[in-house]
């Protein structure tokens, strides 16, 4: 493998420059282009990047890899030891619906939360420790969802930008916010959970019209025939083209593999979803990421969506599934070199997940963040000219 990454070094300046500052211009951005968007800080331009997992798991050297080799610091809370009491006191007491390896999930969640309500910081990014990413993800993905976050909840701050023209090569720049601003995602009191990673928000066609939406071109997107298909369905229904990304009211949020969430929004979760039946012992819930779809859905809360999602969960054994059944999951997930045998990620280009990057040696680590996390050149097999380019 280092002989393959050696080979490529004398091409990734070339490569990198063609892939980030020709695709957008041949094609035409709907609103502004990647040559104009500095990369996203180490927290992604939250507060904080939060990982939910437990002593032990077998995600995590592999999580911290991917955060690694990308430039993103990630904190990980210590869980307590739950007990069958603890798991108990957290079921609704009216028809509870929640078996215990989906309790313990959710209680992991409220741990995150509640280590986020602790400090000072304003926002935080709650992942999940089975998800991958792309290697573009600070580079050119959040910078692009935040600035649309920002066009739809803080108007006055960002509107559409004007093309470049070449009788006019000193345009005026856009404006833009230091990473670290608690703005760069936008006015915070306008909106509460930001679903970045889920496994999909579908809906009807005819009710995009009635939700506020920012459409923007991302050359990141994979093309349709290799994502899912409900996620290229829905593209193609809501009217984007190849290669575009919305940013969107939520309406059908499900799975809660990376989401946002400020001050406010996180001590309500604690208060009205501190447990299965929360403080007015509601009817039971069977996860977790059920409830806050029906808080986005139902109850009025302020919610947005990025599809397709910029985080997705890897190929591996089911954490809960392994609760309910009994299996230690510590240790390796699966054969092979790393501590996961990821071969792709759905919807996810170039995940850094992938078992083309993991090494264990310092050298290769130290190559892999200059030319794949500060570059973004793809170096996985299969994916474009091995160059980061789709042909």
């Amino acid at each position: 493998m280092l002989h393959k990454l050696l080979t490529v070094l004398i091409l990734t300046t070339l490569s990198f420059f063609f892939y980030f500052n020709t695709s957008l211009r041949d094609q035409g951005a709907r609103l502004f282009h990647l040559d104009r968007l500095e990369p996203a800080n180490s927290t992604l331009g939250f507060g904080a990047v939060i990982a939910v997992s437990k002593a032990g798991s077998a995600r995590r050297e592999g999580l911290l890899f991917a955060a690694n080799i990308t430039g993103i610091d990630i904190d990980i809370p210590n869980q307590p030891a739950w007990t069958e009491d603890d798991v108990e006191a957290f079921r609704s007491p009216q028809g509870s619906k929640i078996d215990r390896g989906s309790a313990l999930a959710w209680m992991a969640h409220l741990n995150a939360l509640r280590w986020f309500q602790s400090t000072n910081l304003s926002t935080a990014l709650i992942l999940e420790d089975d998800v991958d990413w792309s290697i573009h993800l600070r580079l050119s993905q959040i910078p692009l969802a935040a600035r649309a976050l920002r066009s739809l909840t803080s108007p006055d701050s960002i509107t559409s930008i004007p093309e470049p023209s070449e009788n006019s090569p000193n345009a005026p720049q856009p404006p833009s916010l230091p990473t670290s601003s608690p703005t760069y995602w936008g006015d915070l009191t306008q909106w509460e959970l930001l679903h970045i990673g889920h496994c999909g928000d579908f809906f009807p066609a005819k009710r995009l019209p009635t939700l506020p939406h920012t459409i923007y071109e991302d050359a990141t997107v994979l093309p349709w025939g290799k994502l899912h298909h409900k996620t290229a369905e829905f593209l193609a229904n809501m009217g984007l083209r190849q290669q575009e990304r919305i940013v969107h009211k939520s309406r059908w949020p499900l799975c809660t593999f990376g989401y946002a969430v400020t001050q406010a929004s996180a001590a309500r979760l604690l208060a009205e979803h501190g447990t299965e039946g929360g403080p007015k012992g509601e009817r039971g819930c069977v996860a977790f990421d059920v409830r806050t779809l029906e808080a986005c859905r139902d109850k009025g809360w302020k919610c947005f969506s990025a599809s397709p999602e910029l985080f997705h969960h890897i190929t591996a054994p089911s954490m809960i599934k392994n609760v309910n059944e009994g299996v230690d999951d510590s240790g390796r997930l699966a054969g092979g070199k790393g501590p996961e045998d990821v071969q792709g990620t759905m919807n996810i280009y170039c995940g850094a997940r992938s078992r083309d990057f993991f090494s264990r040696d310092n050298a290769t680590v130290e190559y892999l963040r200059e030319v794949v996390g500060e570059k973004g050149v793809c170096l996985v097999d299969g994916m474009g000219d091995g160059e980061g380019r789709w042909p």
